[in-house]
């Protein structure tokens, strides 16, 4: 039986091939071009000349070669894919999609999902992708781009379990972990969000940036010791002035620490600092009250700052200083970058919902409830109420001067109970069911720092508007309802810089934060007529005027005795740690006068929306014009 005869490659085609593994591509690139126009088989030439080119970052010189090979065999899907990528380099998108679109092999899939990604057919590109990794499952970056467009379409959850994916395929790869830090950073899951983080630290100990995404996250859990640590460390590791910096300072701005925030300005070194060092030097001289420096600062601080930090800084130091068409110009440019940045609005208002629910409340309904009686011996709650912005973060502040009550500040426990309940209509839960809707709000409170041997103040502003749910778990509840003037109420949100969700996103517009105001005092109205409501107002202007003459009535009703720490609320302020409010710079100061009235200087500002307002500033009392 005769063997085969092996031919041996051509000497051209050696010396090219070690050439290219002796990384000396232009060598290569050379040798394969001078074989191809005398070769029998060009193929071999061609894929080395291909390789050259590209690895010299010319995809122009690679294209003929791989158009050539693909024409000398088309199911040559490597080449194939270096011709896509090469066409993609050139912009030359569409040739490339040409090439791979409806192509089943995965990378052929994944490079049409990241042409479709790009084009912005996002579901389309979702379904590359898809199609690669069932494909092969253990395609890395089809998992990574799956996850991308996932998040960009809003859908964390689909994203988070790609990038999850993506991570056991790579544990090593920091993009893959900043990526799913990303998402669990959009889906809110704040303690996840730490865990990625703290995990990428592992492969990256001292990268700043995943330092400052983690002391971010970590203050966001309201763990102000490891944030200031962790921010510190990045500080250490990497002294020139960066986000770092910006997060320490706002940290200590936040927790009124101005000593802390002093210090760590003075650490910078002003003539040799980035620009975006005014930022911080321009807080610094707002919280020393020199609004004159400040305003100089703040006029420096560049646009790599966040504009709605910028903005709402900016806005501030001009309302300061009594110029209020740049403040309320400052504070719309910060409302349109809140809108800009934050997430779509994917669901009907924070307004449409109050109405929607409000419509449901007839009288008819509320008669058909069944009576019902706790019998778990845990005393009601007092809910602090009030639109945003009313008062109700220096009221509570006053209230944890009272030894014989546990304040929570802003705490999602009606909302988790309501979120267990089901969509189930309040007048047909059962005495059983009811009882198990207290324990989990009670159990809640706990997680939250309740102390349970005292009475629970649950302070949530917005909770005005859901009084028939909090009536029909607590009928022996209480309501103190904050009040202040309602154009200085709207007009402080529209100032505010509100962590953006649906609720908050109502305040980026003066006439939407109006219309909700009307819808939330309709609902507690309502909620007050159809239910034997135990209620009381604490007024804004009179607290500020006369505290002691404001509280002890409240006082009284609580039954509970009087003590003369609700009036050293600076103090408290101090011992409270993170305010989680926009108001936490002033809980920290003297009472002061200066916003009571605001309302007056910004008229021609407000004339838009007054008509909405009057008739609530009306019943209330107060002035109008």
């Amino acid at each position: 039986m005769n063997k085969a005869t092996i031919t041996a490659p051509p000497q051209e085609i050696l010396a090219a091939m070690q050439a290219l593994r002796s990384d000396d591509p232009w060598a290569a690139l050379s040798l394969a071009e001078a074989g191809i126009s005398g070769a029998a088989d060009r193929a071999p030439f061609l894929a080395i000349a291909s390789l050259a080119a590209l690895r010299l970052q010319e995809p122009e010189r690679a294209v003929p070669f791989l158009q050539e090979l693909i024409e000398r065999n088309p199911a040559d899907h490597a080449s194939r894919a270096n011709l896509a990528n090469a066409l993609i380099s050139l912009g030359r998108e569409q040739e490339a999609l040409a090439l791979v679109g409806g192509r089943q092999e995965p990378g052929m899939a994944r490079i049409e999902g990241y042409l479709k990604q790009n084009a912005g057919a996002t579901d389309e590109a979702i379904a590359c992708y898809r199609r690669a990794v069932a494909s092969k499952p253990n395609d890395l970056s089809s998992w990574n781009n799956l996850g991308n467009t996932l998040s960009e379409t809003g859908d964390y959850d689909g994203a988070i379990e790609a990038f999850e994916r993506a991570i056991t395929l790579a544990p090593a790869d920091l993009a893959i972990y900043t990526n799913l830090a990303e998402a669990l950073r959009k889906a809110d899951r704040t303690e996840a969000h730490c865990k990625v983080l703290t995990d990428a630290l592992k492969v990256a100990p001292d990268d700043i940036g995943i330092l400052v995404d983690l002391g971010v996250a970590q203050a966001k859990l309201d763990d102000m010791p490891a944030a200031i640590a962790t921010l510190r460390r990045a500080i250490e590791l990497h002294p020139e002035f960066s986000d770092a910096h910006i997060e320490l300072g706002m940290i200590f701005e936040n927790l009124n620490r101005v000593d802390d925030l002093d210090a760590l300005a003075a650490s910078v070194d002003q003539d040799k600092a980035p620009p975006e060092a005014a930022f911080l030097f321009a807080w610094q001289a707002r919280r020393a009250g020199d609004f004159d420096k400040a305003a100089e600062f703040a006029a420096k601080i560049p646009e790599t700052i966040h504009p709605m930090r910028r903005d709402h800084l900016v806005g501030g130091i001009a309302d300061r200083r009594g110029d209020i068409d740049t403040a309320f110009a400052a504070f719309e440019a910060m409302n349109q970058a809140a809108v800009e940045k934050g997430p779509p609005l994917a669901e009907e208002s924070f307004r449409s919902q109050v109405e929607s629910e409000l419509a449901e409340w007839t009288t008819d309904w509320a008669a058909g409830w069944s009576a019902y009686q706790p019998g778990d011996g845990i005393r009601d709650p007092v809910f602090l109420v009030g639109f945003p912005r009313s008062g109700t973060t220096l009221l509570d502040t006053m209230l944890m001067g009272q030894p014989e009550l546990s304040v929570l500040e802003e705490r999602p426990m009606v909302a988790h109970t309501i979120k267990q309940m089901e969509g189930a209509d309040l007048a047909t839960l059962t005495a059983d069911r009811l009882d198990e809707l207290r324990a989990i709000y009670f159990d809640s409170a706990r997680h939250y720092g309740w102390d349970d041997t005292r009475w629970l103040v649950d302070k949530h502003p917005l909770n005005m508007q859901r009084v028939p749910t909090i009536h029909r778990l607590f009928p022996n509840a209480r309501f103190i309802l904050a009040e202040r003037h309602p154009y200085d109420v709207v007009l402080s949100c529209f100032m505010a810089n509100f962590t953006m969700n649906l609720a908050m996103r109502s305040f980026t517009s003066l006439e939407e934060a109006a219309l909700t105001y009307d819808a939330v005092f309709r609902a507690w109205e309502r909620g007050n007529d159809l239910f034997p409501v135990n209620r009381m107002a604490v007024r804004y202007e009179r607290l500020i005027d006369d505290t002691a003459g404001e509280l002890r009535p409240l006082v009284d009703w609580l039954g509970i005795e009087w003590s003369d720490r609700m009036l050293a609320h600076t103090e408290t302020a101090k011992q409270r740690g993170r305010v989680r409010t926009a108001s936490y710079s002033q809980i920290g100061e003297e009472l002061y006068t200066r916003a009571k009235g605001r309302w007056v200087r910004y008229a021609a500002h407000l004339e838009s929306v007054m008509p909405i307002l009057r008739p609530w500033a009306q019943k209330m009392g107060y002035p109008t014009v």
